[in-house]
């Protein structure tokens, strides 16, 4: 039994202070549990200074102000651990969902697109943003913090955007390319000239900074993948080899319809053509304007209904050789490129033209086998 004296307190007092331990309360807690141990273990032989370092790794594992980042925390935000808690297991729902949601689309089993938007859901509306409030909470500088901030933040819009995408969900694009411009052009600078000069993180921030250029840079250069010369020019000349088809096609209605001046059917399947061709002019007039399709969705609305009158018209027809325009064709345009939309919009034209020909090739040869 060893009765310690008012030197030894206070020099125990003092040496917590030095190594972290700067709240009182947890400071005479932590007082008074070492000299309770000192004076119950030490013997008269030995030294007290060897005996107290031997001790003090009892109340950490790495450092002694473990102990006051710790009360700290629990002082601060009385949550501390079950937000951790539920970090990790977000964490392991977005990795088990994302994981799985992938699967089940490669393989085109159902349930695939639930999974990928929990697993979505999971990455940027829970687990990015519960890191973002324990980030704040780390005991690094207010510049560290506002860094890690910014770049969680951009990875909540970019994981937003892939979502967006792999759903066709509207937006996709501008969350996608805008989240990775400021991520690669200006976080990892910020987050490279913040860190670099420092050299306990010198290393980390190199190999940190050149991954994330890596993988933003490859997402940057996805953007504008275009197809090849070649292939586009094969492209133009595909369209417009239909495009002439069309127009040869829609010349033959106009002399065949001659021949049928009375047939009120025939004269109503024209003019819902003619309606038709008449915004596929201006549709395609946009494009050759424009050289983009990202503007088509609102001139691609007004289609719709007559899309759905000229339908209804071949239903009633009931003629296996026409077939029906899909409406899918005209909504999709501003995800393709100009070339691709202007083959969807003369195909279109075609099909329009052959419908009309069939119709009146059919009537044409009635009337002759009644005469």
């Amino acid at each position: 039994m060893h009765s310690l004296g008012a030197i030894e307190v206070d020099f125990i007092d003092s040496d917590l202070k030095s190594r972290g331990i700067v709240s009182e309360d947890l400071r005479d807690n932590l007082l008074d549990h070492i000299c309770c141990i000192i004076e119950n273990e030490l013997s008269v032989e030995d030294d007290f200074h060897e005996y107290y370092e031997a001790i003090l790794p009892r109340f950490f594992k790495n450092q002694l102000s473990e102990i006051q980042t710790e009360t700290d925390n629990l002082l601060k935000f009385k949550n501390f651990y079950i937000m951790k808690k539920i970090l990790k297991y977000s964490g392991a729902a977005t990795v088990a969902l994302t994981i799985l949601g992938a699967i089940f689309k490669s393989a085109h089993w159902p349930g695939a697109a639930l999974l990928i938007i929990l697993g979505g859901f999971s990455f940027s509306v829970v687990y990015i943003p519960l890191l973002i409030i324990l980030k704040l909470k780390d005991e690094e500088s207010k510049i560290d913090k506002l860094v890690h901030t910014f770049g969680l933040i951009l990875a909540i819009f970019l994981s937003g955007g892939v979502l967006f995408k792999i759903m066709r969900w509207p937006f996709a694009n501008n969350l996608m390319f805008y989240s990775t411009l400021l991520f690669t052009f200006v976080f990892v600078p910020i987050y490279f000239i913040t860190r670099f000069r420092r050299p306990d993180l010198k290393f980390n921030t190199t190999v940190n900074s050149v991954l994330m250029i890596a993988v933003g840079g490859i997402f940057y250069s996805m953007f504008d993948m275009s197809y090849s010369r070649k292939y586009e020019q094969l492209m133009v000349e595909d369209h417009i080899y239909i495009h002439e088809s069309a127009e040869k096609l829609m010349a033959s209605n106009n002399r065949l319809l001659l021949t049928e001046p009375e047939n009120k059917t025939a004269l109503k399947l024209h003019s819902l053509s003619a309606a038709i061709n008449s915004r596929i002019e201006a549709l395609a007039e946009t494009i050759t304007t424009s050289k983009t399709t990202s503007n088509l969705r609102q001139l691609s609305n007004g289609l719709d209904e007559k899309v759905n009158s000229y339908n209804l018209q071949v239903i009633e027809l009931n003629m296996p050789e026409l077939t029906k325009v899909e409406m899918k064709a005209f909504q999709r345009l501003n995800e393709i490129n100009a070339v691709l939309a202007m083959n969807v919009l003369a195909r279109t034209q075609q099909q329009l033209a052959l419908n009309e020909n069939c119709y009146l090739s059919s009537m044409l040869t009635k009337s002759q086998a009644i005469e």
